[in-house]
């Protein structure tokens, strides 16, 4: 059994436990430890386990800083365990400034969730635990639907929030569902905020011809800008943009200038830095859903569709879109976060992947589901969650247009406290 190391500490009310497991890093190749962290916090330890997947792939999970939302909801009824997934927070994480030997394509196809969902199962096991509950937000979804093919026999209660994959179609397909909902989202934004189409191509044409640095120093391009296309898949991301969009220039004796704070809102935005490995794993994540390597999907299926076409000109062209969370090659070029990663995200499309899902597994899973799926999700698409969703003995699909794939965040209790309520019915 993989050492486990179990210290703890109160927050609160609370009892918290800081687990450190050491796994392999491949297990079908062992002799490469990797520390994998998770924290749990108890405020009755008679209340059965809940482990939370977070969203990503690339993101540690959440260090609460206070008692609210789906964690206190969760506390209430649940020990609530956050998993560092491999890569990210204490579970060994990646980035430009990590052991540059980690950063190659061989380490980052681990990151998949088959293996995430291996360190979670050695440590349920580690900790003596019957099976438990599991969250998964997004990706965290994911991963629950790759646990129930490995480990049917391990989960409860699995619940979803915004996370159904597709487990049938290549990576092309479901970037043609994406870039689908996105020109519909974009239609919604451009009727609720007026002037926003009309900016976004203003700013557009003025980086086509002109310098602008982001405060971390590299050169600002028309093309990562428009990935801030990505807000509209939230809550508050019409908000966000329309603020963004309101006043970004400087006239200065004729000449005009993205302003400074325009500029470091749209570096904390645009960079990876806190995050690479979303950028860098990205694509791998629906890799082996069908054969063929993804071969930079997102990329290539933009050209197909009107508005997203990489060379637009946003003066002349009809259609002028955002693009949302898709990834693309020249990223690893200007974003300095993710030059560190070029030759492995390289190596990583052309990669013919294995199976991630197993739908006979899931079908059999005795564990009781329930899914929140979002109507409007750009980032998850609604068709391809209830095709997945069939493939389940008890899963209860919840569709709503309330809340878009964060709501989690926006209002995470009650959505949770629903679920809840779901399987229990």
């Amino acid at each position: 059994m993989p050492g486990l190391h179990t210290s703890s500490h109160t927050f609160g009310d609370l009892t918290v436990r800081d687990h450190t497991l050491t796994v392999e890093w491949d297990r079908a190749h062992p002799g490469e430890p990797l520390e994998v962290f998770c924290r749990e916090y108890s405020a009755d330890d008679s209340l059965p386990p809940l482990l939370f997947l977070q969203g990503g792939p690339g993101y540690a999970a959440p260090r609460p800083t206070g008692i609210d939302g789906w964690f206190a909801e969760a506390l209430q009824h649940h020990r609530v365990f956050l998993l560092d997934q491999r890569g990210t927070g204490r579970s060994g994480r990646l980035d430009r400034h990590a052991d540059e030997t980690l950063l190659d394509a061989t380490h980052l196809a681990l990151l998949r969730a088959d293996h995430i969902v291996d360190d979670a199962e050695d440590l349920r096991l580690a900790l003596a635990l019957d099976r438990w509950d599991v969250l998964g937000q997004s990706f965290g979804g994911f991963c629950i639907t790759a646990y129930l093919s490995r480990y049917p026999a391990s989960i409860r209660y699995a619940y979803v929030t915004g996370g159904l994959p597709g487990i049938d179609v290549h990576a092309d397909e479901v970037y043609r569902a994406t870039f689908g909902k996105l020109a519909a989202r974009h239609q919604v934004f451009y009727d609720a905020v007026p002037f926003a189409e009309s900016r976004i191509r203003e700013i557009c044409h003025h980086l086509d011809n002109a310098d602008e640095l982001l405060p971390t120093g590299e050169r600002l391009s028309s093309r990562r800008f428009r990935t801030i296309g990505i807000e509209l898949g939230r809550g508050a991301g019409f908000a966000t943009l329309a603020h963004l969009l309101d006043a970004p220039f400087h006239h200065v004796r004729g000449e005009k200038r993205l302003r400074g704070d325009t500029l470091a809102t749209l570096s904390g935005m645009l960079s990876f830095e806190a995050a690479p490995l979303y950028a860098a794993v990205h694509e791998s994540i629906y890799g082996g859903n069908t054969p063929g390597p993804t071969s930079w999907a997102a990329h290539c299926v933009r050209e197909e569709i009107d508005g997203f076409e990489e060379n637009l000109d946003p003066v002349r062209d009809r259609a002028f879109y955002l693009t949302g969370e898709h990834i693309f090659p020249w990223q690893f070029e200007e974003d300095p976060a993710l030059h560190a990663f070029r030759r492995a995200a390289e190596d990583l499309a052309q990669r013919e992947w294995t199976g991630l899902y197993d739908a006979a597994s899931i079908r059999e899973a005795d564990a009781v589901a329930a899914a929140a799926i979002y109507r409007d999700d750009i980032f998850v698409p609604l068709e391809l969650s209830l095709a997945t969703a069939s493939h389940f003995r008890d899963l209860r699909p919840w569709v709503t247009a309330d809340h878009q794939h964060d709501g989690i965040r926006t209002d995470g209790a009650a959505i949770f406290r629903r679920l809840m309520d779901m399987v229990r019915a």
